[in-house]
């Protein structure tokens, strides 16, 4: 039988193998990383106790925020069957929230799966912002795997964990370049 995802799951396989990345991280001590959720009001409640009705109280911001070593950082995961990111999958509020966030000395980025590839990337809030800009200037209206920087490519291990951190360790060298 054939499960279909609605829009708002696309993600659903890459979250699941943060999720495990993540316990991991937890459990070793490197990282304490949760999965944001996004406030819900229940209007309706049925006898079960299941929600039958409610409705989000505001925008969600990011899939996941923690601390990495005294580093606070907040990231999306996104995936894509495309030769490109769509720039429609990375909400204009969703950018904002990561641009605050970084303001505050926060890293924002998203990790992004290219399905077609099986390539997993760390793509960095600067990357993103400038192709939000170009979008706006020339209509490119998505980000194209040939332009993912392969130095922040991300391996998933043998034993299913998609060790981003040592990426997230050159995304902060990366950083610290680029402000001298």
């Amino acid at each position: 039988m054939t499960t279909w995802r609605t829009r708002g799951h696309r993600g659903d396989a890459l979250e699941d193998t943060i999720l495990l990345t993540n316990d991991y991280y937890r459990i070793h001590h490197y990282a304490l990383i949760d999965k944001a959720s996004t406030p819900i009001k229940v209007v309706d409640i049925n006898d079960n106790g299941i929600i039958t009705k409610g409705y989000f109280e505001k925008k969600s911001t990011v899939d996941f925020i923690g601390i990495v070593q005294g580093v606070a950082i907040a990231f999306d995961a996104k995936e894509t069957n495309l030769n490109s990111l769509p720039l429609s999958n990375i909400h204009e509020h969703q950018l904002q929230y990561m641009k605050e966030f970084d303001y505050q000395g926060g890293l924002s980025f998203i990790i992004v799966h290219f399905k077609k590839y099986d390539d997993y990337f760390l793509l960095p809030l600067e990357h993103i912002d400038a192709y939000f800009k170009e979008s706006k200037a020339k209509g490119r209206k998505s980000i194209p795997y040939e332009s993912m920087i392969d130095s922040f490519k991300i391996k998933i291990e043998s034993n299913g964990i998609l060790n981003y951190l040592p990426i997230l360790n050159k995304y902060m060298e990366y950083k610290k370049s680029s402000s001298d």
